[in-house]
């Protein structure tokens, strides 16, 4: 029997992303792949054959805190934001435990 291990590593980047009908996205995505080595925002686009991106920590029609999955086609531009240093801990804010406990750490 064989079985694919999914990582559960993140390692998030900012992004703004103009969809083709006019909408904005604001969130963040995933850099690390188990395939490939992906590193540059822009290598999500360009190296990875998967039709689909994963936005996380979205903020889209006015609704913040989302999951989106948006195919690639109906992408316009995508614009990195340079304030995340890679390594820097930007898993989902429910990944990181309630206020109260990250406000403790801090």
């Amino acid at each position: 029997m064989s079985f694919k291990v999914i990582s559960r590593r993140i390692d998030g980047r900012k992004v703004s992303i103009k969809m083709v009908d006019g909408s904005l996205v604001q969130g963040q995505v995933n850099v690390y792949h188990d395939e490939e080595t992906v590193q540059r925002v822009s290598e999500i686009f360009t190296k990875l054959a998967d039709p689909f991106v994963v936005v996380f920590n979205a903020t889209a029609e006015g609704k913040s805190g989302r999951v989106l999955i948006l195919n690639k086609r109906n992408i316009a531009w995508v614009s990195p934001e340079d304030d995340v240093s890679p390594g820097e801990d930007v898993r989902p804010a429910d990944a990181r435990g309630s206020l109260m406990d990250r406000l403790r750490r801090t």
